[in-house]
């Protein structure tokens, strides 16, 4: 059984996020190996988010029930997969025309090779706690309450988190959870996969998770450190240090990632934020050229929204902030207004749930 979830888990987090982000790794046009696959991970799953989202929030207002929105999630995830096989064919067929660009590969040293290798088992220790040990708090009382009446009712929103009762006149015990519906996602990676939600939120997909932010704090290390495999290595060992001994309460960061990180906020901060700043950076790389790499911050924008009421603020007030800085510093007011148009998913979200409509 065990093997089943774990082979579930790997392709609804690795396989198909992957998949789908080749997309993204053609149209931005990423270089090496490594950073095709890493940023084909890290959007793919981005991407996931938001068509969850796009699709969750009409479903739960219109009474929908989890299968049918299964139903349509599955419809758009099979369309960017067969996009995605498209576009592989037809790069293979354009590859016997072209000339292959020759990537140049900096040799690891010794101390690049221990440094990544300790990095990796520190890695996997902080994932393997929450995996194999039990962590409850008091969320659970809400969060897997919806999850499991979700689940087990056909439903979405519509149970009352507490008593289970059926609630009428409300959708979702508090109004935020209609625009931050991420309980409704997790149940529908529980009902695909077939793992309780206890279980899943608890035990496979912390793992998961956490790996996945390491592997985007390992892309950030790589643009720091322009590719120096020991500098990147080392970054990746304070963080894990900080992340380890940084167990001052329960509401730091680190509390968050290793605890708490099934929950929308904890990857809101732990990985949304720091995307963020990845993708900035890279805005900011392209100086005056294309702004290909301003376009999946609109997936970012629904992903946040997905997340937690929290994303629907902090996603738009770091792209408000940085849309200002970059425009002043590039003096280019249609790249500042490419970056705030990004903001427009998150700015719909909260509109509605100021409206108390």
């Amino acid at each position: 059984m065990i093997y089943k979830n774990i082979i579930y888990m790997c392709m609804l987090f690795v396989v198909l996020p992957v998949w789908i982000g080749f997309l993204w790794v053609w149209f931005l046009d990423v270089k090496g190996t490594f950073m095709r696959l890493c940023n084909a991970w890290m959007l793919g799953l981005v991407t996931m988010f938001a068509a969850g989202q796009i699709i969750l929030v009409p479903m739960i207002l219109t009474g929908k029930t989890l299968t049918y929105t299964i139903g349509l999630w599955k419809i758009i995830l099979t369309v960017l997969c067969v996009l995605t096989l498209i576009l592989l064919l037809k790069k293979q067929e354009d590859g016997g025309n072209t000339r292959r660009e020759e990537t140049q590969r900096q040799k690891v040293g010794i101390w690049g090779t221990v440094f990544t290798v300790l990095a990796v088992v520190l890695i996997l220790i902080q994932a393997w706690i929450p995996f194999h040990y039990q962590h409850i708090d008091d969320d659970d009382a809400r969060y897997v309450s919806e999850e499991v009446s979700a689940v087990v009712h056909d439903t979405l929103l519509v149970d009352d988190p507490i008593t289970d009762e059926y609630m009428y006149w409300d959708v979702g015990e508090v109004r935020k959870d209609v625009t931050s519906p991420w309980t409704m996602y997790v149940s529908m990676c529980c009902r695909i996969s077939e793992i309780a939600p206890a279980v899943f939120s608890h035990t496979y997909f912390p793992f998961f998770m956490i790996v996945i932010c390491y592997v985007l704090y390992g892309m950030i290390g790589n643009i720091l450190f322009r590719g120096n495999v020991e500098k990147t290595a080392l970054f990746l060992i304070v963080l894990s240090v900080f992340h380890i001994w940084d167990f001052t309460s329960t509401h730091t960061l680190s509390a968050m990632f290793l605890l708490r990180i099934w929950q929308g906020k904890a990857i809101v901060a732990g990985f949304i934020l720091p995307l963020l700043m990845y993708l900035f950076y890279r805005i900011f790389q392209s100086e005056k050229q294309s702004m290909r790499w301003a376009v999946p911050l609109y997936a970012v924008s629904f992903a946040a929204s997905l997340l937690s009421g929290m994303g629907i603020i902090m996603a738009p007030v770091t792209m408000g902030i940085y849309g200002l800085l970059d425009g002043i510093y590039y003096r280019n007011i249609k790249r500042m207004l490419c970056i705030w148009m990004a903001v427009l998913p998150c700015a719909a979200y909260m509109l509605y749930y100021m409206s108390g409509i």
